[in-house]
């Protein structure tokens, strides 16, 4: 079957490259002009140049024209689901995308098509788009269109290395016919990739609810171990990083997303538990998953104050933080708790400075705050009030050491081994 992929992000572009690298003709299309240029010069963060071209050589064709989708027998939108003001899901850029599929599909004659929602929804959504791609746009569903949610589970900087070789597979179609067709469309993959990850075939409304649980379970690990961290620093002797550190050695816990630092950010994790907290409320009457994201906003409140009490007051102060990105590796800064911190720290009139290892990052956050300094040379650092380090990067570990001893350095990430560095979730100075 040809392959259609809407929204060329890194959900989208990872599975148009996956299925493009193993002799699928794959049509993706985005509406950004700016991105389609930089895929077909292959200059895209966090995927292979040579890879790209490759696939642009041989199978995969990019647009701005949704007219390119008039041969996909199956069509994935991957296109983003932001949280509005009241807690809600947007689902504009779904609809929109629908719309736009729709009036290609309706001039062409065709057997059975698909559509895979990517995108993360909420429970019950994808039986909605499919009423209303029949009941509005005029498509035959289900009789010759299906529709399937299929969630991902991808980490932005390893996306194509996930879809290649997934923990699982979750296909949740709204019937038997578009489940059996997306999930023997995954078989097929994986069995040119040489890999053989569990598919699990299930309604679309446990599709969305693994994805949902999977991700706030996530953000309740990080707000978790946060929350421990803040006890530790109430407690005399007690470093909450050799706490967690011990306690991860359960297996039934784990080590992933355990060790105390920044609150929890980035493009999925806050808007997931802001859209599922009110849905969940309005199920269940329980504000459990609200008093989650609460307790995270906490940390971040206990950030500012730890800082503020260091300098005694912020007005003037020069303080740079050491990345900006809301992970190691990434220069997005969408929900960036180090940017929502170099916010806070300007509202209080102190004088922010940033630097990222990763450039594009800082180019980011420059962007969206006109009033905040670059730390171009690590030399700049001396003449610094304060320095925060939000991610663990080896570099930063190297460039403290030339910092003189005058200036407070705080690690909010744990992982900073130097007698000069205080480690915010603990109690006292560690050597």
């Amino acid at each position: 079957p040809y392959v259609g992929v809407i929204g060329l992000s890194y959900v989208g572009l990872a599975y148009a490259i996956a299925f493009s690298l193993f002799g699928f003709k794959v049509f993706g299309v985005d509406i950004d002009s700016e991105k389609i240029r930089a895929i077909k010069t292959g200059l895209v963060e966090d995927f292979p140049r040579e890879v790209v071209l490759k696939v642009l050589e041989e199978s995969l064709v990019v647009s701005e024209d949704y007219d390119i989708l008039r041969d996909a027998d199956i069509v994935f939108i991957a296109v983003n689901t932001p949280t509005k003001p009241d807690g809600s899901q947007d689902l504009s850029q779904v609809i929109s995308a629908l719309n736009s599929l729709a009036n290609v599909w309706r001039s062409v004659n065709y057997d059975y098509r698909v559509v895979v929602l990517k995108s993360t929804v909420l429970p019950g959504t994808t039986r909605s788009l499919a009423r209303y791609a029949k009941e509005t746009l005029g498509l035959p569903v289900p009789d010759r269109v299906g529709f399937v949610h299929s969630p991902e589970f991808l980490r932005a900087t390893r996306a194509l290395d996930d879809v290649l070789k997934p923990f699982r597979v979750v296909v949740g179609g709204i019937d038997e016919r578009s489940s059996s067709y997306v999930a023997n469309l995954f078989r097929e993959l994986y069995c040119r990739v040489g890999y053989e990850p569990p598919i699990y075939v299930l309604s679309p409304e446990e599709a969305k609810l693994i994805k949902y649980a999977s991700n706030i379970f996530l953000a309740l690990k990080v707000a978790y171990a946060n929350f421990i961290g803040l006890v530790c620093r109430e407690i005399k002797d007690c470093d909450a990083l050799r706490v967690m550190e011990v306690v991860g050695l359960d297996p039934r816990i784990g080590r992933s997303h355990i060790m105390p630092g920044m609150p929890y950010g980035g493009p999925c994790l806050v808007k997931d538990v802001l859209a599922f907290s009110r849905f969940a409320v309005e199920k269940t009457g329980v504000n459990f998953i609200e008093q989650v994201h609460q307790l995270n906003e906490k940390v971040l409140n206990e950030i500012v104050n730890h800082i503020e009490n260091t300098l005694k007051s912020l007005q003037g102060k020069n303080i740079a933080i050491l990345g900006i990105a809301y992970t190691t590796g990434s220069s997005d800064v969408r929900d960036s708790q180090a940017l929502t911190l170099a916010r806070r720290l300007l509202e209080k009139g102190a004088r922010i400075y940033i630097n990222d290892v990763n450039q594009k990052a800082t180019e980011n956050a420059r962007k969206m705050f006109q009033n905040i300094g670059i730390i171009e040379d690590y030399r700049q650092l001396n003449t610094m009030d304060l320095i925060i380090i939000t991610l663990p990067y080896k570099e930063y570990e190297q460039i403290i050491q030339q910092v003189n001893n005058t200036i407070p350095i705080i690690d909010l990430t744990g992982t900073i081994k130097n007698r000069k560095v205080w480690r915010f979730y603990t109690s006292a100075r560690k050597d």
